[in-house]
């Protein structure tokens, strides 16, 4: 047995300290303009590829885009930064201005703006180390719907937490990420930002809605699989203070494998553990036994009653051609099987699924890219006991935005000739919200302990609000280097909520932006 151990041991010290094997540490960029081109290519290669872990591993995709480094400036023509400063030896630097400026007229809050100036900086020690940093401030005049939001949460939607004492809402949003690649087969990577699981617009596993947080993940490539290892420190809201913003600290750790059954077929098991730092008898912190890797070894930890809160769930995509991809992720919070087969509408059965596809050159249209979705969340999904140990960060979910309790489908195009672009983005959704008496279920950050109903509880029940959301833009590429976008853009927002009178919003208005982050304002 000892020989057997001491075998592993050196075959996993060859595999991360070989000079032999060939690596470059970072990460392309999650935004999803960018990510439709390195897509597109990962679709029409014929070898094993791994598309549902972003951001995307340089090491992963330099096959099939010529990209060198993990700046937010790669792009398959340049790839280099607005100030490069070539050091000696294998030093290199890269910096660049970014920015997010927009104005535009709402016809239920007048004048709108976002002020977001910002910069980045990418330092690289030859093909193995590799830190990104980035930190954007500014201000915003919202729009009504994402000031009503504010308003309630202390958070602005994708830039955190409110920074301003009175006045117009501010922002602080600082990103970084130290990456090391030590081969081939593993990558580290100490963080402060977002990761993304999934191939949807949504993602019902982990998606980057909510604000930046601190996370070390490990990544592994072996053969046909890819097993990623994400342990983060989050900020919860505590109930028993009056101000939403005031937070204590939680913790989660993740895990998630892919199998590339074949180069057209993958499929992924996904786990994810929260847990609360504090409690009325000891100041937990980080527990040391979720460092375990192994995958859905927790579950098996039921019997002995633990407290935490518990997610699996399995995803599955197929290449039906270099053109068209289908997807699904099927989430359990909690489930009883006999519960589900009697539908009984058992409360404690909390599960949401996905189903999607995306077509690139959509209708042998050349630039042209598709993508239709559909989402469903239970009541009570993502909710825990304990309001410290749902699955949200800084008063936003950590999976799907609209949280809890809903139906939704979604469509997108987007279209890119020459220099020229063009987007249009459709979403309808149900969902239900709780009454100030009643626990239905359509709140994360509300405990589960008193639900309104034991038996017939349904999708979308409680206070029911029917959601149309569009939004098109034209734009134009001004830069490519430093994916510099100036775009006009027309918002409709139809909220139509049982037993009140309908909101319209009209929103219009001008941008000019890096677009690094995806901004998520469709709720």
């Amino acid at each position: 047995m000892l020989l057997r151990l001491n075998n592993l041991f050196w075959l996993f010290a060859a595999l991360v300290f070989s000079n032999q094997l060939s690596a470059q540490a970072g990460h392309y960029w999650s935004q999803q303009f960018l990510n439709q081109e390195i897509e597109r290519a990962l679709a029409a290669d014929k070898d094993i590829d791994f598309m549902s872990v972003k951001p995307y591993a340089i090491k992963d995709i330099r096959d099939v885009l010529r990209v060198r480094n993990d700046s937010s400036f790669i792009f398959p023509e340049v790839g280099e930064g607005f100030w490069d400063v070539p050091l000696r030896g294998k030093w290199r630097v890269d910096v660049t201005p970014v920015l997010d400026f927009q104005l535009g007229y709402s016809n239920k809050a007048n004048g709108v703006f976002t002020t977001a100036p910002g910069l980045a900086a990418n330092v690289r020690f030859g093909e193995k180390w590799s830190f990104y940093g980035d930190v954007f401030a500014g201000g915003e005049r919202q729009a009504q719907y994402v000031g009503a939001f504010t308003d309630s949460s202390g958070v602005l939607p994708s830039w955190g937490k409110n920074k301003a004492t009175d006045g117009n809402p501010s922002f602080f949003k600082p990103t970084a990420r130290l990456s090391f690649s030590p081969s081939d087969y593993f990558q580290f990577e100490l963080g402060y930002g977002t990761n993304f699981i999934g191939q949807g617009q949504r993602s019902l596993f982990l998606s980057d809605v909510a604000f930046n947080y601190p996370y070390l993940k490990i990544t592994t490539d072996v053969w046909h699989f890819k097993y990623v290892n994400i342990f983060s420190a989050l900020k919860g809201t505590n109930p028993a203070r009056a101000n939403p913003t005031s937070f204590d600290p939680k913790y989660t750790t993740t895990h998630y494998l892919s199998w590339a059954v074949s180069p057209r077929f993958n499929i992924g098991l996904f786990e994810t553990i929260v847990w609360q730092g504090q409690d009325t008898l000891s100041d937990r912190g980080f527990d040391p036994n979720y460092l375990n890797p192994i995958i859905f070894y927790r579950p098996v930890e039921y019997s002995i009653g633990s407290p935490d809160n518990a997610l699996i769930g399995m995803d599955l995509s197929f290449k039906a051609n270099k053109k068209l991809i289908f997807y699904s992720q099927l989430l359990f919070d909690e489930f009883l099987l006999s519960a589900f087969r009697d539908r009984t509408g058992w409360w404690a059965n909390k599960w949401g699924v996905q189903l999607g596809f995306k077509s690139f050159d959509f209708a042998k249209v050349p630039g042209l890219y598709f993508q239709g979705e559909f989402n469903v969340a239970r009541p009570f999904t993502y909710s825990h006991g304990s309001v410290l140990q749902n699955f949200g960060h800084y008063n936003q979910p950590l999976a799907h935005q609209l949280g809890t309790n809903f139906y939704e489908g979604m469509l997108t195009s987007y279209y890119e000739k020459g220099n020229w672009y063009s987007e249009a983005f459709l979403m309808y959704a149900e969902y239900g919200r709780d009454s100030d008496s009643l626990n239905m279920g359509g709140d994360i950050f509300k405990s589960y302990v008193n639900p309104a109903m034991q038996y017939d509880n349904k999708i979308a029940q409680g206070i029911k609000t029917n959601l149309y959301y569009q939004k098109l833009s034209v734009g134009y590429i001004l830069n490519r280097n430093l994916n510099l976008r100036a775009a006009v853009n027309y918002i409709w927002r139809r909220e139509d909520t049982q037993g009140m009178k309908v909101n319209n919003e009209h929103i219009f208005g001008v941008q000019l932006s890096s677009q690094l982050y995806n901004s998520y304002r469709a709720f």
